[in-house]
């Protein structure tokens, strides 16, 4: 790998992408846009992020939902008009920084307002989770697909969920948590539940032998009561 190409990949750690749907805590929006290296506005998001002085490095989409006065003020090199009708502005979003080469990208506002949008964007998430770690923000808690295993450190007493979201999974294995998964079967409509399980050890750890859960993770800080 020559130097050049070293220093893009160290360059290319995090991207943050703001859609368009509820507009999230400050505090929130603020704690991700600091800790990423390149800022996506999926359409619409720019019109948020105007109102707050921000300036995102792309806004991505086929700009339907971009307000006119704000795109006039918006310099064009960073406009990036998608046409094609097949996916939503966040699946153009991520494409966007995928081919960049970004393995991991957060995503901020995908909730809220329509539910079908929503859902929607859970789908975009598990469709491109094997190509780089993507994580969905709310106020309350963040989400992520497990695929084959997960580890992190979590505050003892966190709420986490494992959900059988497209389909679920089997041979399930967690260490760290109250409720422990000892090779079991997360499956939609069969229990057991994996929902509001805590976090009593560090490390955590989850690891399947096939499908795919969606772990859902509490906020430490509770982003919607200190804006």
């Amino acid at each position: 790998m020559s130097q050049i190409e070293k220093k893009k990949e160290r360059s290319l750690k995090k991207a943050l992408i703001i859609c368009n749907g509820s507009p999230p805590p400050q505090t929130l929006l603020k704690h991700l846009w600091r800790d990423s290296d390149y800022r996506v506005s999926a359409d619409g998001g720019a019109n948020l992020l105007h109102v707050l002085n921000l300036l995102p490095n792309a806004v991505v989409g086929d700009l339907d939902s971009l307000n006119p006065d704000v795109q006039k003020q918006l310099p064009e090199k960073i406009l990036f008009r998608v046409k094609e009708q097949n996916t939503n502005d966040a699946d153009k979003a991520v494409r966007h920084c995928l081919k960049l080469g970004f393995k991991e990208i957060n995503l901020l506002g995908a909730d809220g307002g329509r539910q079908d949008h929503f859902l929607s964007n859970l789908e975009i998430l598990l469709k491109y989770s094997r190509h780089a770690r993507l994580i969905i923000w709310t106020p309350l808690e963040r989400m992520e697909f497990i695929l084959d295993s997960w580890e992190e450190n979590i505050a003892p007493g966190t709420t986490i969920s494992l959900l059988p979201l497209f389909g679920g999974a089997k041979g399930v294995i967690s260490q760290g948590l109250k409720f422990e998964l000892n090779n079991l079967a997360l499956l939609p409509g069969i229990s057991p539940s994996g929902v509001s399980n805590r976090v009593l050890s560090n490390p955590v750890k989850v690891s399947i032998k096939d499908g795919q859960l969606l772990i859902v993770l509490q906020h430490d800080t509770d982003f919607a009561l200190v804006d």
